[in-house]
């Protein structure tokens, strides 16, 4: 199990409160995580449930603990990684993941690229230098969107409002949901509230362009 979207509602809350901690450089206890992943679902866990899915997700090399203190494994970052790389597909959005250097900034791109331009100029040809040159033009001027957790209460409600209204059979149209976010809070806010719902496990895709509300009713957590 190394998807998203295999894991449970309780496994990603969990997976999202692991990798809040390391950047926070708190202690991923048992505890306090649990703690955690109360305050954010508003509602009172079993001690013994939410310890047997910590070992599940060790179990499954998600994470890792020693001493008593969780960690993300890289198949366990990897698996929240897809939530944003997931929904910037499906919104045609590019996304640069800088916190924690998972993904490289575009600009860090750019230069790398430049670099490689200037070693294979006399072997190019015009149109394939332009082409390539145009690359790291784009590199540069879209640095800088960088998704965060915590998207604010306000949007992340209007998301799932948005989502329910729309939804259908297949689900929601993700690109729809997102122009329509973007109408009413920017484009860079939109997109930070539906990574956020999709990490923290309050909506899912069906399809690669849809969106789905989770509904959870306690059982899946």
């Amino acid at each position: 199990m190394t998807a998203w979207h295999e894991c449970s509602a309780l496994q990603r809350d969990l997976l999202k409160a692991i990798a809040d901690h390391d950047h926070y450089d708190r202690a991923a206890t048992a505890d306090a995580l649990q703690i955690a992943v109360e305050t954010q679902c508003e509602a009172t866990l079993e001690d013994a449930r939410v310890t047997d899915t910590l070992d599940n997700l060790e179990a499954n090399e998600l994470v890792t603990t020693t001493d008593g203190t969780y960690a993300l494994t890289d198949r366990g970052q990897d698996a929240i990684t897809q939530a944003a790389q997931s929904l910037a597909i499906a919104t045609g959005h590019n996304l640069v993941v800088t916190d924690g250097g998972t993904i490289p900034s575009h600009t860090a791109a750019a230069t790398k690229l430049e670099t490689v331009l200037q070693a294979a100029e006399p072997a190019l040809a015009d149109d394939e230098l332009a082409l390539l040159q145009a690359v790291s033009t784009y590199l540069r001027t879209t640095d800088g969107f960088v998704i965060e957790t915590h998207a604010e209460p306000e949007i992340r409600s209007h998301a799932l409002d948005h989502i329910a209204t729309a939804e259908d059979g297949h689900g929601a149209p993700a690109g729809d949901i997102l122009d329509t976010l973007a109408q009413e809070f920017g484009a860079d806010r939109a997109m930070t509230a539906l990574l956020d719902l999709l990490v923290q496990g309050e909506c899912y895709q069906p399809q690669p362009a849809t969106l789905r509300r989770v509904e959870n009713t306690g059982g899946d957590r």
